[in-house]
């Protein structure tokens, strides 16, 4: 409450204030600027009216008057100038206003007013403050006025006043008009949006021209006649864009209309976008129904071609996929046709009228296949046949619900098996009786695979198989003459080759054979047998052991195979490989043994007991593997009888360590000391040996619990000294001394009874010190020592 009494309160004095201002001198005054085209431009401005003068003189502006047009556009600026003086007692108030600005005469550009965009960005004046006897008071030089509003305040100041009665005025003088670059820069950009949009109605009246050729029913160029009208969508919203009926007020003044045109053209867009969607939405529907027109005037061609484009828009359109099938029905095209329909019944959605019409269509497409066989058979044309009997097989076994006369398919597909498989019999026969034996037997096969194929029609059909065997005989034969020329060259590998072709032959076919093959086959044998004996035992000579033993394999079958056991020159070839092989099996074995043994021999003289002992087993494992060889191995059994104490010894060690890395400390140690005592009643120094004591040892261990282990080892065995060391050694390492507690109390409490036992009265800190050394880690140790001596005083 109290503010709003304070706000009333301020304003009331204001008011007051300026209610008290006495009105000394006011004026109001018209100024009017001619802008035409001066050159040369005298200053900046004039340069800059001048560009607008000349972007003006492009378009034809005009005074909206009427009446012959300046050769040059020129345009008068007029506004008022009102000056006014107030005394507010001891000051002069003095404010000058520039106002009521506009202009006239050449302003309108192809019928748009411009004089909006044609005043000046400034203006500059002199305003003079003249006392009643006209001279100068005060002087005001305003430079750059802007007159960016309708009214300017160009001056508003205050002066002192002591002069009493004076009568004041103000003049103003030299006013100048002052154009910029913004000035030209807004008139051009003016201009650009008049001329933009006579562009943009010229686009808009080509628009409404060309979207009458926009037709929705044109399916052959529907793609076309959507891009065209995509464009003119464009062309629309860019229009549109640039805002005219906003930025030049066009529902004042629209010279050409184009508000209207441009809602006109909108309507007439939509209106052409919907039935372009619907043609394209259904265009697989447009062709397929242009397609059963042209199909109506007997244009097949033109109809194929149109049900092929209602495919390329929908691949899975049934109903054109049953007019192309029956195209190539009627135009023989049957595989075509069957195929088309197979894909409608099988793997298409259809409605029932499709499936129907289908059904016939199919049923139509088999009648044909099988008068077609018919015909084929006729003419001796059996492949032709069979392959016509197959599609009408297939057509029938793929479609459920086509009703097939398979009594008839089976008789003519029946004969049109048999003439074609004794068609390729009797051309095999004719080719075997001019000795063309490999085309011949392509063609038994031929014919036996045919057969099998057909083996419902000719199970029973014996042709096939008497060419194969007609024709496996003359090779038999063939082979045995080949096998004979061989012979007689001493080319007895190649021989034996022809010679096992033909007993091949002769076990797989039941022609006669020839009673001599067996004693040929095993002539040619002998020799080659015996060769390979002999590479064998070069083989057994090199020490090619593998390669020998697979060659003796390999006789030892060819001597079964061809009766060869009991014949001497073999035998005695057989029996050599044989003995050879044995012999260099010892005699590898023998080797294999003795570098067993030198390696255990070196080893045994690096003290490498265990590696030794495992050298000397492995000599005897060589020698037990062939103990047919008897080879001696009594030098590798006393060599490891000898070492066994010092293997034995390096093995407790081995457990050692092993225990360590596993942190079986406790057994750790008292498997050392069983090495020790091993060490000791064995003898082992004899071998070289030396022995490390359980102290050393643990000294040197990087595994600081089990060293610790054996400091509480030596403390109770009561070797306080050993223990102390190992102790101190172990602490130094960086081992806990929280972790020592114990032994450090137990072993205290030993050393001192071990003393008082030992008759030594010193004072129990000096000889507890003596046993620390001043070292702060043995502290609990002198404690218990210090306190045990204390114990056993007062007992």
């Amino acid at each position: 409450m109290e503010r709003a009494l304070l706000l009333v309160w301020i304003l009331t004095a204001a008011l007051a204030a300026q209610a008290q201002s006495k009105l000394v001198f006011e004026e109001t005054k018209s100024e009017a600027f001619l802008i035409k085209q001066q050159v040369p431009a005298g200053n900046n401005s004039q340069t800059h009216s001048n560009s607008i003068i000349q972007l003006l003189s492009n378009g034809g502006t005009t005074s909206g008057k009427g009446g012959r047009p300046n050769r040059k556009p020129e345009f008068v600026v007029r506004l008022e100038q009102h000056a006014r003086i107030a005394d507010a007692g001891d000051v002069l108030q003095l404010k000058v206003q520039l106002q009521q600005l506009n202009a006239t005469g050449d302003v309108y550009y192809r019928g748009f007013d411009m004089a909006p965009f044609l005043l000046p960005e400034k203006a500059k004046l002199i305003v003079k403050l003249l006392d009643s006897q006209g001279k100068e008071v005060k002087k005001y030089d305003l430079s750059g006025v802007n007159l960016s509003k309708e009214t300017v305040v160009a001056l508003e100041t205050t002066i002192p006043d002591t002069a009493t009665n004076q009568s004041y005025k103000l003049k103003l003088e030299g006013m100048e008009l002052l154009y910029g670059s913004n000035d030209v820069q807004e008139v051009e950009d003016r201009i650009d949006l008049i001329q933009d949009y006579y562009a943009a109605d010229a686009t808009l009246s080509k628009a409404l021209q060309d979207i009458a050729r926009i037709n929705p029913e044109d399916i052959d160029r529907i793609k076309l006649q959507d891009r065209h009208l995509h464009e003119m969508e464009e062309a629309l919203v860019q229009v549109q864009g640039k805002r005219f009926q906003e930025k030049l007020g066009l529902n004042q003044y629209d010279p050409q209309r184009y508000t209207s045109k441009g809602s006109q053209l909108s309507q007439l867009l939509k209106e052409r976008r919907r039935a372009i969607n619907h043609t394209l939405a259904t265009l697989d529907q447009q062709f397929y129904n242009r397609g059963i027109s042209l199909l109506a005037k007997g244009s097949q061609a033109a109809a194929a071609t149109y049900f092929v484009k209602s495919l390329e828009v929908n691949p899975r359109f049934a109903p054109a996929h049953l007019q192309l099938a029956r195209l190539d029905f009627v135009s023989g095209n049957l595989r075509d046709a069957a195929g088309r329909t197979r894909d409608i019944l099988t793997q298409m959605r259809v409605d029932p009228q499709t499936e129907q019409m289908a059904l016939g269509l199919a049923y139509d497409i088999y009648g044909a296949f099988v008068t077609q066989g018919h015909a084929f058979n006729g003419q001796g044309d059996y492949r032709s046949a069979l392959t016509a009997y197959a599609d009408a097989r297939t057509l029938c076994s793929t479609i459920g619900g086509l009703r097939c006369n398979l009594p008839a398919l089976n008789d003519g597909e029946g004969r049109a098996v048999y003439g074609y498989y004794r068609g390729i019999v009797g051309e095999g026969k004719a080719l075997l009786s001019r000795n063309q034996l490999e085309q011949a037997e392509q063609l038994a096969d031929e014919a036996l695979a045919f057969q099998q194929q057909y083996d419902y029609v000719l199970h029973d059909a014996p042709e096939a198989t008497e060419l194969q065997g007609q024709v496996k005989y003359q090779y038999y034969v063939l082979h045995i003459d080949k096998g004979r020329h061989a012979m007689k060259a001493q080319d007895y590998r190649n021989a034996l080759s022809q010679f096992e072709s033909a007993l091949a032959l002769e076990q797989s076919y039941t022609f006669k054979p020839v009673r001599e093959l067996g004693s040929l086959a095993q002539q040619a044998a002998k020799p080659v047998l015996l060769s390979q004996l002999s590479d064998g035992y070069t083989q057994a000579m090199n020490n090619q052991l593998a390669d020998a033993r697979a060659t003796a394999s390999s006789a030892e079958s060819m001597r079964a195979r061809y009766a060869l056991e009991q014949d001497k020159e073999v035998q005695a070839k057989y029996v050599q490989l044989r003995d050879r092989i044995f012999t260099q099996e010892c005699l590898n074995t023998q080797a294999a043994y003795d570098k067993h043994y030198q390696n255990a021999q070196a080893l045994v003289r690096e003290r490498k007991f265990i590696a030794a002992d495992q050298a000397y087993a492995a000599a005897i494992e060589a020698a037990g593997s062939k103990a047919t060889c008897m080879i001696a191995t009594f030098t590798a059994e006393d060599g490891r009888q000898t070492i066994a104490s010092a293997v034995a010894y390096q093995r407790l060690l081995g457990d050692v360590n092993r225990l360590v890395a596993t942190s079986r400390y406790a057994e750790a140690i008292q498997k050392y000391n069983e090495a020790e005592q091993h060490y000791l009643g064995k003898g082992i120094g004899k071998f070289g040996l030396g022995h490390v004591s359980l102290f050393n040892y643990a000294r040197e261990q990087d595994k600081l619990p089990f060293t610790a282990m054996v400091v509480g080892h030596f403390t109770a065995l009561h070797e306080e000294q050993a223990a102390l060391q190992l102790l101190t050694s172990l602490l130094d390492k960086g081992y806990s001394k929280g972790k020592t507690s114990k032994v450090q109390e137990q072993l205290g409490i030993q050393l001192a009874i071990k003393d008082a036992t030992g008759g030594l009265n010193d004072s129990p800190k000096v000889l507890a010190a003596g046993y620390t050394q001043g070292n702060k880690k043995l502290k609990k140790l002198g404690k218990a020592y210090e306190k045990e001596r204390k114990k056993l005083a007062r007992g």
